[in-house]
């Protein structure tokens, strides 16, 4: 099952709208220091002297409060990102329990697979059967799968 996610998992429509959901923004640009408060250097004048401020009310650094630091996305910055069962699948933006994780697939910064094929990576604590349910895979994988297994079955009757 493993080598056909990992075959195959880059082409799943499903992963490949997770990969570029990382690679968008999400609202990254839109907090302290990005569309709604732009960083500005606004000079201020005080008694101690010159002072910068702007963005959001934090002083114009981009820090912001965890409002102003986006959503679900990487920010534009790539990463890995999980294929999972689709027994139970998780909230938007939130990662699936370790057990119905099946693997990892590195995305760069426009939402492509690295080497064209994500670098699959096992996880290694991917469980068929968990409280949940039995084994969910996207219909994708799914047809994959059954494929992988009627040339097995071929090559065992010939």
């Amino acid at each position: 099952m493993h080598s056909v996610i990992a075959s195959n998992a880059h082409s799943d429509p499903w992963v490949q709208s997770q990969a570029q959901a990382l690679a968008s923004s999400s609202g990254s640009n839109l907090g302290s220091g990005g569309a709604f408060f732009p960083q500005q250097r606004k000079r201020r004048h005080s008694k101690k002297g010159i002072e910068y401020g702007g963005g959001g009310g934090t002083g114009g650094d981009g820090a912001g409060g965890a409002s102003s630091q986006g959503g679900a996305g990487g920010g534009g910055q790539g990463g890995f990102i999980h294929v999972s069962d689709q027994r139970a699948p998780p909230d938007y933006g939130r990662t699936a329990w370790p057990e119905d994780i099946f693997g990892s697939l590195e995305v760069d910064a426009q939402g492509r697979f690295v080497d064209g094929t994500g670098n699959y990576q096992n996880s290694g604590s991917y469980r068929v059967l968990t409280r949940e349910g039995c084994l969910g895979l996207s219909p994708f994988l799914r047809e994959k799968l059954v494929e992988r297994l009627r040339e097995e079955e071929n090559r065992l009757k010939s």
